[in-house]
């Protein structure tokens, strides 16, 4: 399999750090029971030191389906295809706006497109998970030409994060409401051949005894799981409620494992892309195998982009110059669920 063309969008609206601590203080003034001011400057050192400076979200007028199909244009041309030649789109974001049917239906037909589609729906690890069942399906002979699909836009208003979690009652809640601050908005479109079918290796390790640490949880989501106080007592129906601190903390020996279980030394790679949750953390656990130098960080500038995290760094990397073809990459992923990975390849 190859990555035949990669592009990747990000809405116009420019967020600093500084006018998410003035949306939380609009938004907790009437509710908070506290010191606020001061909960907003360990807010702001708290995002400051996980690397986050800005990220980007929807400006007025702008519609995320015509930023995909704009990107998707890009991709293409890149690829050197005909749009009919796909025979197979995925769509992974963690946004969407449809339970039943797929959300891809609705992407394919935007797009002009009547191939085979669905969604795959795995958390942050959305876009390595897909890239894995192409893969197969390529080199099982019954894909020749792929899209992979991400369109992460998660603070439109009345969504799992804004506004109700930019509404903070005590101190206790930015615990579980943390990342909520930190999260961008970006599209990423990914197009794959068959050339090279060898080319993709990956890695997996799942701890789904730590699923209850990072939900978007629905009505009735009681009937399906074992019970959880976790859930109960932060998340509730259809808010995201992400426990940042245990993410990291509790994942460090499961990230640096999936590294070494998949064999790699860090001669092994030019780049090193990683999910777009914290700068310092990632940096940390690429200091512990010696890859540190070797990531491309984006979060600084784009906030944390879920699914899109790895194929907008590669894109931005790409148009940066500093990405060329042949190079060795990684990709490295931590993901709700919980779940971990690598994913290894030439550009």
């Amino acid at each position: 399999m190859r990555i035949a063309g990669i592009a990747a969008t990000l809405p116009s609206r420019v967020v600093t750090n500084q006018d998410v601590l003035e949306l939380i203080e609009h938004h907790s003034k009437d509710t908070f029971n506290g010191d606020l001011p001061r909960t907003l400057r360990t807010i702001g050192r708290l995002l400051e030191k996980s690397g986050f400076k800005k990220r980007h979200w929807l400006a007025e007028g702008e519609h995320p389906i015509e930023l995909m199909k704009a990107t998707f244009d890009r991709a293409l041309q890149q690829a050197g295809i005909d749009k009919e030649e796909i025979d197979l789109l995925i769509y992974t974001g963690v946004a969407r706006g449809f339970v039943e049917p797929a959300n891809s239906c609705f992407v394919a037909h935007s797009l002009g497109l009547r191939c085979r589609n669905f969604d795959v729906l795995d958390a942050c690890m959305g876009w390595i998970t897909s890239m894995d069942i192409v893969n197969d399906k390529m080199k099982a002979g019954s894909v020749k030409k792929a899209a992979i699909v991400n369109m992460e836009f998660n603070v439109i208003d009345g969504g799992p994060i804004f506004p109700k979690n930019f509404s903070l009652e005590s101190k206790e809640d930015f615990s579980y409401k943390l990342p909520s601050f930190s999260i961008g908005e970006a599209i990423a479109v990914t197009l794959l051949d068959n050339e090279n079918p060898t080319n993709f290796n990956f890695s997996f390790i799942n701890r789904p005894d730590w699923s209850d640490l990072c939900t978007v949880s629905l009505p009735g989501w009681e009937s399906f799981c074992e019970p959880s106080q976790k859930i109960e007592s932060t998340g509730g129906q259809f808010q995201f409620s992400s426990d940042g601190a245990a993410l990291h903390k509790q994942g460090l020996h499961e990230i640096v494992k999936v590294f070494h279980d998949a064999g790699l030394t860090p001669n092994d790679m030019d780049w090193v892309f990683t999910h777009t949750s914290s700068s310092e953390q990632w940096t940390n656990y690429g200091d512990i195998v010696g890859v540190a130098k070797k990531i491309f960080h984006t979060s600084h500038e784009t906030g944390n982009i879920a699914t899109a995290s790895i194929p907008v760094g590669l894109a931005q990397a790409q148009e940066q110059g500093l990405l060329k073809k042949q190079q060795s990459c990684l990709g490295w992923q931590g993901s709700a669920g919980m779940s971990f990975s690598t994913m290894h390849f030439q550009f």
